[in-house]
């Protein structure tokens, strides 16, 4: 239906001429009523549109200055908020989420959980969420089946099932995303890693795949050694076979370097990095990987656009612009932050609505960040890029854990916070001792 919409001159004017960006922006993000007339043909109101809706969380006395000060950050996309939120907040004639990310599990090895998984997934994507899940707790292929089948047809089976849901429930004009996975360790992974290799691309077409690496997987890659695939429950008993672990990784390495995926995530050092698996254990990604979160899983996204912040841009002495960029940071959590707080009424699930609240997570991140450097004149990927780049993210991520216990003083922490065993954390145990002072004087509100 949005392929039909004329492109207004004022949108085109707005971007210098540019009829992609104005495409874009008019189609995906602009503001329309229920008759799909465009309500919003410039990103300024917008802007203001986001700002109003997301600064009424706060107090009566407080929302004129969080309008201003978040219609300041968003003004020439110097932050620029997940697509959903974009898309949908202060929108009066819709009910959508602006949370972009969410996760499910199947909570069990029968038909019954797999059903109800498919369910939650397209609920999650009716209401404009993306959604994954792990597979591995399904049966492998061969397991014994107690009904007419006798034999399964493994977790491989299935993701197709997952896959059409995905791409039959429309999103405005877009199909939903998703992301399977399935630990390295499970029977069915090489099956898995080679699901797509079908010249006509007809399997898994809605889907992003990843397989869970853990460390002793990549020991015996490492060290040439055979590998045990297992899975086990009380109807199947234990089933397991050995493989060379070098085998399963090239393949997975010519798969990726042919059609880039399946992707990886090494799981055992997520889980031991994550400063939430003390009361959310993680079993899963959002479709893009960035965000792994727990069963009914749910976070709001937010990027910092980079290349607002270099002073004497592509000269010898050109710098990171930090005092704003400090600012944009603090306020980008805040937002976020509230973002949370004005979603909690707007979540497809009543699950994803209690981890919502409970976790209160946010993803802060950046983009522009190769332009940055060439901006800096630092070649990417070079061995200075990669040391101001560890300095960099470090400062960035300190800011933002301070603001975030800020706020948590303000308004209070997040649920589940104990802080014992969020400082226990080797993650948040590599944040500067000025930034642990607060948490434990503060707390944390994300």
């Amino acid at each position: 239906m949005n392929q039909t919409l004329t492109i207004p001159e004022s949108t085109i004017d707005f971007f210098e001429g540019d009829e992609l960006r104005a495409r874009v922006f008019i189609e995906k993000y602009a503001l329309k009523n229920l008759e799909m007339e465009i309500m919003e043909r410039t990103p300024d109101r917008m802007w203001e549109r986001v700002a109003r809706a997301i600064s009424s969380v706060e107090t009566k006395r407080k929302q004129k200055e969080w309008f201003e000060k978040f219609y300041e950050i968003l003004e020439d996309f110097r932050f620029v908020p997940g697509g959903r939120i974009l898309a949908t907040a202060g929108d009066p004639y819709r009910r959508k989420t602006p949370f972009n990310w969410y996760v499910s599990a199947i909570r069990d090895d029968s038909i019954e959980a797999i059903f109800d998984a498919l369910y939650e997934s397209a609920r999650t994507y009716s209401w404009g969420g993306g959604w994954g899940t792990d597979i591995s707790i399904l049966r492998p292929r061969g397991a014994v089946v107690h009904n007419a089948a006798s034999r399964s047809t493994g977790a491989v089976s299935f993701m197709n099932l997952f896959s059409e849901v995905t791409g039959t429930i429309g999103q405005d004009g877009r199909r939903g995303a998703l992301m399977l996975m399935i630990r390295v360790d499970h029977p069915d992974a090489p099956e898995f890693v080679t699901i797509k290799n079908d010249p006509e691309r007809r399997n898994v077409r809605y889907a992003n795949i990843s397989l869970k690496i853990t460390d002793e997987f990549m020991r015996a890659v490492e060290n040439d050694e055979e590998f045990t695939l297992s899975f086990e429950n009380d109807v199947v008993g234990r089933v397991e076979r050995k493989i060379r672990a070098r085998d399963l990784w090239d393949r997975i390495v010519n798969n990726a370097w042919a059609s880039a995926e399946p992707g990886v995530l090494f799981w055992d050092r997520i889980k031991r990095e994550s400063p939430s698996e003390y009361f959310a254990p993680l079993i899963a990604t959002n479709p893009c990987g960035e965000i792994p979160l727990e069963d009914g899983g749910a976070c709001c996204l937010g990027s910092v656009n980079l290349t607002k912040f270099v002073k004497r841009p592509f000269t010898d002495n050109a710098s990171v612009d930090w005092d704003s960029l400090e600012m944009v940071i603090r306020r980008a959590v805040r937002f976020l932050d509230n973002v949370v707080e004005y979603s909690l009424d707007r979540q497809p699930l009543e699950i994803q609505r209690k981890a919502a609240k409970r976790g209160r997570r946010i993803g802060l991140g950046v983009m522009g960040l190769a332009d940055m450097l060439v901006m800096l004149k630092i070649k990417y990927d070079s061995p200075e890029s990669l040391e101001f780049l560890d300095s960099f993210f470090d400062r960035f991520r300190n800011i933002a854990y301070q603001e975030s216990a800020q706020i948590a003083e303000e308004k209070g922490t997040f649920e589940a916070f104990d802080i014992e065993k969020h400082m226990e954390n080797p993650f948040v145990n590599r944040l500067w001792p000025e930034t642990k002072e607060m948490i434990r004087e503060k707390g944390l509100r994300n």
